[in-house]
């Protein structure tokens, strides 16, 4: 097996490792990958302060059909596409860096690179994502590693998390209605590894108000005037005017679309932004997601830009949301990625008790389910909690002895 270390230190440090990964698919074919942690930076005496940034790690795992050599140069290239300045100093902040760690067991020790890595042997780090993903390490190294990371997050599933700028949302109706609490929330969100977060300028609960797209704005604009540089927001409305306002001023990444009521000028202006839009199924009829994934991909849209949301709650019973979750598999077979939007809903009333602001142990219970049949986004109220849960269950399945690589 081939294995790699990731690291990111700049930006958004997420997606830039997703980004890497999804390049490395071209030639590389991963097989697993450890979780992500968060170390300190290494830095040689007298480094500038602000080159102490914290880094995101992660190893992967797979089989590629080039030699090291080929590797290496496909590697280098990636990284300069990203963003990399490969002339910047040794040990100053890089979007992505990525290193060949061991390549089938050779040994090989040449100008251009050396194999394993000596890294291994002189960074804990990496040796605590490496003894998670199964390379072989001898007992009393592995016995005498008490690594601690400063922090813990998966890639997968992407999460998306929930600012409603609302007064009446149903699950925490003005809790962050003022902008100042609305900032503080999105950025606790960000740094808890949040794939979008997304503000909600409306409440959609049962029996809500509707209020116009000009207060939707009027409760946006300040709250993205103050996350400006927080690269990942969505913004959940069905009205063109503040779908437009959003790309156009604040240049959101994600449009989420509840009633699948945006007009083919605004359709034509996510296509041409590149923004991703979820589109939401109201009421039960399945055939209705075919209607409009043809509909967005007529108006300009790509299939890898197309997010399909099943809408639980929203025009079905308790019951029909359930049957919903158990084959939310099958939602995949409309050939775009798959949102789930369960956190905190009513249709939980069936087996909980809890008020909706307390349901997030049985979110999460949900949240599992989905994870193991392949939805790629969750939508969730609680995303640390979801990380903390989601890395102790990937580190519990990838310490499986059997997956260990004995050289």
């Amino acid at each position: 097996m081939v294995y790699l270390s990731l690291g990111s230190n700049v930006g958004n440090r997420f997606e830039n490792i997703r980004t890497a990964i999804a390049e490395l698919s071209a030639f590389f074919d991963c097989k697993t990958m450890s979780h992500l942690i968060e170390t300190e930076a290494i830095l040689p005496d007298g480094a500038p302060p602000d080159w102490n940034k914290p880094y995101l790690n992660v190893v992967v795992v797979g089989d590629s059909g080039c030699s090291p050599f080929e590797l290496l140069s496909h590697i280098k290239k990636i990284e300069q596409k990203i963003g990399r300045n490969m002339d910047a100093p040794r040990w100053s902040p890089r979007v992505v860096d990525i290193d060949i760690l061991s390549y089938y067991g050779q040994m090989i020790n040449s100008k251009k690179i050396t194999l394993p890595h000596q890294a291994i042997g002189e960074r804990k780090f990496l040796q605590y994502l490496l003894w998670e993903v199964g390379y072989f390490f001898p007992e009393n190294v592995i016995n005498g590693l008490n690594y601690v990371p400063l922090d813990h997050f998966v890639l997968n599933p992407k999460m998306v998390g929930i600012v409603n700028v609302t007064p009446d949302s149903f699950s925490d109706g003005g809790k962050y209605f003022d902008p100042a609490k609305a900032e503080a929330h999105a950025r606790k969100i960000y740094a808890d590894g949040a794939y979008v977060v997304e503000f909600g300028p409306q409440s959609t609960k049962p029996g809500y108000k509707e209020v116009s797209p000009k207060e939707e704005i009027a409760r946006l604009s300040e709250v993205f005037e103050r996350c400006s540089d927080i690269n990942c927001k969505g913004v959940d409305t069905y009205f063109a005017d503040v779908a437009r306002y959003a790309i156009e001023n604040h240049k959101v990444k994600w449009i989420n679309d509840q009633k699948g009521a945006l007009n083919a000028a605004t359709i034509r202006l996510i296509a041409d932004n590149d923004v991703k839009l979820v589109t939401m199924l109201q009421g039960t009829d399945m055939s209705a997601i075919s209607e409009r994934i043809k509909i967005l991909r007529h108006g300009g849209m790509s299939l890898g830009n197309i997010i399909i949301d099943p809408g639980i709650g929203f025009g079905k019973t308790k019951y029909q949301n359930i049957k919903i979750i158990q084959n939310c598999r099958t939602l995949r077979d409309f050939g775009c990625e798959v949102l789930m939007g369960h956190s905190r809903k009513s249709f939980m009333e069936l087996f909980t008790n809890f008020p909706a602001p307390e349901r997030d142990v049985e979110t999460l219970a949900i949240s599992d389910f989905m994870s193991n049949s392949g939805v790629d986004y969750i939508r969730i109220h609680n995303v640390r909690d979801h990380m903390r849960f989601l890395v102790a269950k990937n580190i519990v399945h990838l310490m499986d002895p059997a997956k260990q690589v004995y050289f």
